[in-house]
């Protein structure tokens, strides 16, 4: 069965439960606020790195079209008349319009990239770049040209040819169209976009390499340059990785144009620090106040709830009887003034039970003297009343032995101030009120057999005489044939018996219980006293436990069972 908590107990689990329900509303809004943060910063991030690669492929897209466009233009289209050849003059002169048109192309662009025309029919070539004189070799267009940007030499090249479906065979084209800008554009606008964000992009191709900002940090993107070639990568897409200890978010786009990713990414960690700061200055705070509500708790426990735990043990104590108990305090407060008058009042208590225990006790030696005194004349009546009707039989020994039986019986009386006998003493009284009983009817045997160890144990004086008296008158002296009594005493674990049975007429079941139950009874006229008050006298003397146990004997009479616990104290 579970105890019953104090009030102390339940303060103390309602702080921790309120505690406990705190910290969790607490954490769980905590987690909530750092998913939406998160889904922010991945959601951004990503909105990020495609408005940065929308216009990197508008650029782009922008200059292919130059390339389509440049070669619709009517100064290239003459300038590829089979005979316009045969006049250098036409011919220069063509040249520096055709240059002016793709400068005015060039310029138009946001980027600057180098425009080169080749003419494969005349061999000739044309192009923006002033400061490095371009050949027209036949070599460069045997293979077929791909249908998107090419790298090489830390360039982005794009090809076009007139017609268009020269680009498998460009050796049949009238133009071929070559524009290419250097990768530090790319540079540049990822420098623009840092400069404006908070991420570190760059441009990542799985076997070209890096194409990354100015202020690139080289030691994170080599690591998550390994990192994307392991992975599986899709058009698009993000994921988590921890780098040197810092869990960042990458987000990565695919250039339908270029064939590589544009890749970005951000440090979660530092951009949710304030939030973790806070969150830990929470928990810190929580942490500060659960130590002081510790040293709180600890303080009310001492000065609370230890003085009314030791009122309570002192309170049952006291209900249980022990009326010595003492309560020690030596704080002055209030519990110092209720201690003080609880062992006021437990002294007073004691005093009033021990006033109340030495009136019983002197009660209980007076009801025993009482007792004992019943017992006294009723023998002395029996004895004069024998002595009485020898006497007029003329029998003189019998009224000798009746009458030195009387004279031993005053003098066992009266000879000593106790009102205690050993059983020795009683079986010798015995003795001699049977040889006295065997005079009387001449048909009385008897056999004692009591063991050494009881014999020195005491009783009061007259328990034993009532018993055998009652076993002649009622039960042998009514029969007309000869009686029997047999004494004889046991003990075991410090309880001991004397048991007396008789050959005697005997009782009923419904007899016998009437017995028992007499012996609970108070007094009255219809009882005889001389059983009665031996089983009132060992009560008293021994306990509840002691006294007279009533059954049906072996040899046809009542069998009569004295018992008794060992006192040493009445011994």
């Amino acid at each position: 069965m579970i105890a019953r908590l104090n009030v102390f107990t339940k303060v103390t689990l309602l702080i921790v439960l309120l505690l406990i329900l705190m910290l969790s509303l607490y954490t769980y809004s905590n987690q909530q606020s750092i998913r939406v943060i998160e889904h922010e910063i991945e959601t951004n991030t990503m909105n990020r790195l495609t408005t940065f690669a929308e216009s990197v492929e508008s650029n782009i897209y922008q200059l292919a079209l130059y390339g389509i466009s440049i070669g619709q233009d009517s100064s290239i289209q003459e300038y590829q008349r089979p005979d316009f050849k045969d006049s250098p003059y036409e011919q220069v002169k063509l040249n520096r319009a055709i240059l002016e048109k793709i400068n005015l192309y060039n310029a138009a662009s946001k980027w600057h990239s180098t425009i080169t025309l080749y003419f494969p029919r005349m061999k000739q070539v044309i192009s923006t770049d002033y400061y490095s004189s371009i050949p027209y070799l036949e070599s460069e267009f045997i293979e077929p040209f791909p249908q998107s940007w090419i790298y090489a030499d830390n360039s982005f090249i794009w090809h076009t040819t007139d017609p268009i479906t020269a680009m498998n065979d460009p050796s049949t084209a009238r133009l071929i169209t070559k524009i290419s800008f250097p990768a530090n554009h790319l540079a540049a606008l990822l420098d623009q976009n840092k400069l404006n964000n908070n991420g570190d992009p760059f441009l990542f191709h799985p076997e070209l390499g890096l194409i990354s900002n100015s202020s690139k940090q080289e030691d994170l993107m080599t690591l998550l340059a390994d990192q994307l070639k392991s992975a599986e990568l899709q058009n698009d897409g993000g994921f988590r990785t921890k780098l040197n200890e810092t869990v960042y978010y990458v987000s990565y786009i695919k250039s339908s144009s270029l064939d590589w990713y544009y890749v970005d990414y951000v440090p979660l960690q530092q951009i949710l620090s304030p939030i973790t700061s806070s969150r830990n200055l929470f928990y810190a705070s929580v942490a500060v106040l659960i130590v002081v509500s510790v040293i709180i708790l600890f303080a009310l426990y001492r000065s609370i709830q230890l003085p009314l735990l030791q009122l309570v043990r002192g309170t049952n104590r006291l209900s249980s009887g022990d009326f010595s108990v003492r309560l020690n305090y030596s704080a002055r407060n209030e519990f110092s003034l209720l201690f003080a008058r609880f062992n006021i009042m437990a002294q007073r208590i004691q005093e009033l039970i021990e006033n109340v225990y030495e009136e019983k006790l002197r009660r209980r030696e007076a009801t025993l003297k009482q007792l004992q005194s019943q017992i006294n004349p009723h023998f002395l009546y029996n004895c004069l009343f024998f002595i009485k009707n020898m006497a007029r039989m003329k029998n003189e020994e019998a009224v000798v032995a009746m009458s030195l039986n009387l004279g031993d019986y005053y003098r066992y009386i009266t000879r000593s101030e106790t009102d205690l006998a050993t059983i020795g003493e009683e079986l010798k009284m015995v003795t001699n009120y049977l040889e006295i009983q065997s005079l009387r009817l001449e048909r009385v045997n008897y056999t004692i057999d009591v063991p050494d160890e009881v014999l020195d144990k005491t009783v009061p004086r007259l328990t034993l005489q009532p018993i055998i008296e009652n076993a002649i008158i009622h039960g042998i002296e009514p029969k007309p044939e000869n009686g029997e009594i047999k004494i004889y005493g046991d003990y075991n674990d410090n309880v001991y018996t004397i048991t007396v049975e008789d050959s005697g007429v005997g009782m009923s079941e419904e007899q016998l219980e009437q017995m028992t139950a007499n012996l609970q009874r108070p007094l009255d006229e219809n009882m005889g006293c001389g059983t009665w008050n031996v089983h009132q006298r060992l009560s008293f003397m021994y306990g509840e436990c002691a006294g007279l146990t009533y059954y049906h004997s072996p040899l046809g009479g009542v069998k009569v069972v004295i018992t008794w616990h060992n006192n040493n104290s009445n011994e």
